[in-house]
């Protein structure tokens, strides 16, 4: 299978497609007319009984959630624009499937901003950036060699996508009542996800202890109460995990090995559990600075 070509079959993004999906003028107006009172009341956040159990009112607005979205694109952007503008080496064809995810970053960004922008809102301006994490040189580095070593320039990577795929998730509530807007939300959470899964394929070809997918059984990669967020609330299932063990009991079939604990956390390792804004934005902001 070519993965270059699935992932720009699957993931590219397609402005003319995205004009379609978000063609409902009346919710993108609602996004710039001043005030939240008049954006909540344009969208309401009215959604079934099982999923306020599972994830609770939020107070926030399609325009909260689409300037979140705006600020990880620009952070998972220029995050890939300076790796590839550095002396970093990138070992076999790396450096054009990194190209390939930098230039849908970059759709990201311009389909958000067109949004933001058909709907009257202002276009937050693109903060700065320090991937090393200390803040322009004001803090201890968290990374001082994210651009000079492939290895630790993946590990961010990896923390970044995973945040991104969590994030958008955790925003599904805010959208729930607006289709098209859903939609396009999803569709940028599905690219992530295919990013994420093949950062963590590159790390796997260089031995990490990683799968494709969120499991516990993953290097820990994360610093302690610093970039811990990135993963905190994953073993926790906020979904609804059938009994597949008692469906198809192993004697008799090979469709599941393990023990039934195995299993189940196997199965739980299918859902990635969803971030709040505060968590997202609270991780970006360790790459930002004045």
């Amino acid at each position: 299978m070519n993965i270059l070509k699935l992932l720009a079959d699957l993931a590219a993004v397609d402005p003319d497609s995205y004009e379609r999906i978000s063609g409902r003028r009346g919710v993108l107006a609602s996004l710039g007319q001043t005030g939240r009172r008049a954006v909540a009341a344009a969208v309401p956040l009215a959604f079934g009984a099982v999923l306020q159990k599972a994830y609770g009112r939020q107070s926030a607005t399609v325009l909260d959630t689409f300037t979140l979205a705006l600020t990880l694109e620009y952070l998972e952007s220029e995050f890939y624009k300076q790796a590839l503008a550095s002396s970093m080496t990138f070992p076999g064809n790396t450096r054009s499937v990194i190209q390939l995810i930098a230039k849908h970053e970059q759709e990201h960004v311009s389909f958000l901003q067109a949004t933001l922008t058909a709907s009257g809102a202002v276009i937050p301006a693109k903060p700065k950036f320090d991937f090393t994490g200390s803040k322009n040189g004001t803090a201890p580095a968290l990374y001082p060699a994210v651009f000079q070593d492939f290895g630790t320039f993946l590990k961010v990577a990896q923390l970044l996508e995973d945040t991104g795929v969590r994030a958008y998730k955790g925003q599904v509530d805010v959208l729930i009542t607006e289709n098209d807007l859903l939609e396009a939300a999803l569709r940028i959470h599905a690219v992530e996800a295919r990013h994420a899964a093949h950062i963590r394929g590159m790390r796997r070809a260089l031995k990490a202890n990683v799968r494709y997918w969120i499991s516990a059984k993953d290097e820990v990669i994360t610093t302690p109460n610093v970039t811990d967020a990135v993963y905190a609330g994953e073993n926790i299932d906020k979904q609804l995990l059938p009994d597949l063990v008692t469906f198809f009991p192993t004697p008799t079939t090979q469709i599941l090995t393990g023990t039934k604990e195995q299993v189940a956390i196997s199965l739980g390792e299918a859902f990635d559990e969803p971030m709040t804004a505060a968590a997202a934005s609270s991780i970006a902001s360790l790459f930002i600075y004045a």
